[in-house]
């Protein structure tokens, strides 16, 4: 017989049990040889996972047939054939952009660039920028590590989303995605069977000390 004890340990179990995978901060790498070859491969929709969660990348652009490249060195886009593979920005007009669109909302704790020119005294050649649900948030140099060829930045600061736009601005901008730390929110689901879960553990106790 089923009873409400056993109901409420179930629903804790599978709480337990689904949290720590949607939770826990997972870094994607897109960069090196196990990644890529050494040659741009195109799709029009690039799909991967980061931690268990679905993953599903897009060229964005004023081209007709923009399309995703994935190299060793990371992922950007094409306009055509004699463009290259990365996100570059453009003298008049918006840059290439990559659509990142996860299958639950995360948030993105920081992003690797490769071929990401930081220039001399703070003062960086490439510029790109984050947008989430209508707000740019721009990639600054007071957030990224200053390394070559992988530059990392901070992005704490970007509410949680299941979409994020990538973008190269500026003029002379070119980099590829080279990985993704991302920590997945709890789906509202899970959260309600862990509050279940708690709820009857809390009664039973009382039961047990009446």
């Amino acid at each position: 017989m089923t009873t409400p004890r056993h109901l409420a340990s179930f629903a804790l179990a599978l709480a337990i049990g689904a949290t720590p995978a949607l939770s826990q901060a997972a870094t994607s790498d897109f960069y090196g040889g196990s990644f890529g070859s050494l040659t741009d491969k195109s799709f029009t929709t690039y799909n991967t996972t980061v931690n268990g969660v679905g993953l599903s990348i897009q060229a964005v652009s004023s081209a007709a047939d923009p399309m995703v490249t994935v190299r060793w060195d990371g992922i950007g886009m094409s306009r055509g054939l004699l463009e290259a593979g990365e996100l570059n920005s453009q003298l008049s007009g918006s840059g290439d952009a990559l659509l990142l669109t996860f299958s639950q909302a995360v948030v993105i704790d920081s992003l690797d660039l490769s071929g990401w020119d930081v220039g001399l005294l703070g003062s960086a050649i490439d510029k790109g920028s984050i947008t989430s649900k209508g707000t740019t948030y721009a990639l600054s140099q007071g957030q990224s590590d200053f390394l070559s060829p992988i530059t990392t930045f901070s992005l704490g600061q970007i509410p949680a989303s299941q979409t994020f736009m990538l973008s190269a601005d500026g003029s002379l901008s070119s980099f590829r995605l080279a990985g993704l730390n991302v920590t997945a929110i709890p789906e509202a689901s899970t959260l309600a069977m862990m509050a279940l879960g708690l709820a009857g553990i809390g009664c039973m106790r009382r039961r047990q000390v009446a």
